[in-house]
């Protein structure tokens, strides 16, 4: 079998892939792996990809630094479904980062002049060569990335050593603190995904026991986890505002997500500390923020709405009046900040859903019969619209069957279509 060989010419700021490359159609695609776009390939579905970057006139071949190769990995990875990871361009792509990477280290050791001191009374002593700490910050990134979108626990726990190795070195690299922090939060979530147990009655004691342990083990790398984050943005915070507001965000967005991974009811306390975490993290930049960038940051308004969706979802769950009052105050802030998101076109996809999902919560605690029809129909017009978005998303299109968006001819008539639409595939 051939390699499915790919080539892309050199953008200027190699924020992409080239669009110029179109898939070409074949005669007997089912030989060919989904991603192939190589008109003389004559079989690669289970085949190596090969990627090459080309010049603008296509004459030539060009290296990228592995940074750049990173950047077009994450870039790539974000364009495919989970059940696309490990077989198509982004995983080649890491590949290629790691290889560059390795090399790139590889150079700068041999390039660093050993040091040498002479002890007076003793043989000389060799130090070991230390390789910059840039280029180990950026090569342990590349592994965390490599680990998540694997995802391999191992990839992620080799950036975290790497991590280390720098903060040893320098206690006030504040991107390895960062760096450090967010891989540990990686690193719960993918464990956690990875070996989660289903949650049975029938258990036997050493199975809960392990659990139970898996559990202490999880929540020690967290608080770990924040204690490398709070170092690593305190000292950043000093140095510069702009970044740190930045790094928070990503920060807080990382905290959300492994909240979401906690499905479990049992861990409720544990995923609203995750959650206030995240909303600490938005509260302390908005105190610093006096020319008010974080009010105009759509993505970051709709990254801390969500926050407080979930965390108003969780304690609505809860009993209690002060409950109530709380998660009140929370969904009306939820609903503020993910509206702004909601009306930015270029965030609007991202955040439709759950701004739908927030007013049907509202629709739950409000006691005010017009305020309930409202959200209602608000919360329904953007679930409706958030399914247009993404018309595969099975669980949105159950949910307004069940709120009576669609009617049983409606549902019929979609499948109907969707059925022709595969055929026609």
């Amino acid at each position: 079998m051939s390699k499915n060989k790919r080539s892309y010419k050199k953008l200027e700021a190699y924020s992409s892939l080239p669009s110029q490359n179109s898939k070409k159609i074949r005669s007997t695609p089912s030989i060919h792996a989904p991603t192939c776009d190589d008109s003389t390939c004559t079989g690669c579905d289970v085949s190596e990809i090969e990627i090459v970057f080309t010049t603008e006139d296509g004459q030539g071949e060009i290296e990228l630094s592995p940074d750049k190769l990173l950047q077009l990995a994450l870039e790539e990875s974000s364009k495919e479904s989970p059940q696309e990871h490990g077989n198509g361009v982004a995983k080649r792509l890491f590949d290629m980062a790691l290889e560059k990477f390795d090399n790139l280290l590889e150079k700068e050791e041999k390039e660093m002049e050993t040091k040498e001191e002479t002890v007076k009374g003793k043989e000389i002593e060799t130090r070991p060569k230390v390789v910059t700490k840039q280029t180990r910050y950026q090569y342990a990134t590349c592994c965390v990335a490599f680990g998540i979108y694997l995802p391999s626990i191992e990839q992620i726990r080799k950036g975290i050593e790497i991590f280390k190795q720098i903060i040893v070195e320098d206690d006030c690299y504040y991107d390895a603190w960062i760096g450090l922090g967010r891989a540990r939060i990686s690193l719960a979530k993918v464990e956690r995904e990875t070996t989660q147990q289903s949650d049975s009655s029938e258990e036997e004691e050493e199975e809960k026991e392990e659990q139970e342990s898996s559990i202490r083990t999880e929540q020690n790398s967290y608080n770990l986890a924040i204690d490398a984050l709070d170092k690593g943005l305190s000292i950043l915070r000093s140095k510069d505002e702009d970044k740190y507001m930045s790094e928070s965000i990503l920060v807080a967005k990382d905290l959300k997500e492994y909240a979401l991974s906690i499905n479990h009811s049992k861990f409720t306390n544990y995923t609203q500390k995750i959650l206030n975490q995240a909303i600490n993290y938005f509260q302390n930049c908005y105190e610093l923020d006096s020319k008010k960038k974080l009010d105009q940051n759509n993505f970051a308004q709709g990254i801390w709405g969500g926050c407080l969706y979930y965390l108003a979802k969780l304690k609505t769950n809860q009993d209690g009046n002060d409950y109530e009052r709380e998660s009140k105050l929370l969904l009306n802030s939820a609903i503020e900040k993910l509206s702004k998101a909601y009306n930015d076109s270029l965030e609007k996809d991202r955040f439709t859903e759950i701004l739908g999902q927030a007013y049907i919560l509202k629709t739950t605690i409000e006691s005010d019969e017009e305020q309930i029809m409202e959200a209602y129909d608000k919360g329904l017009e953007c679930l409706k619209e958030a399914y247009e978005f993404f018309p595969d998303n099975e669980n949105l299109r159950e949910q307004l069957v069940t709120l009576g968006a669609f009617n049983s001819s409606d549902e019929n008539e979609d499948l109907e279509e969707e059925e022709e639409e595969e055929e026609e595939d």
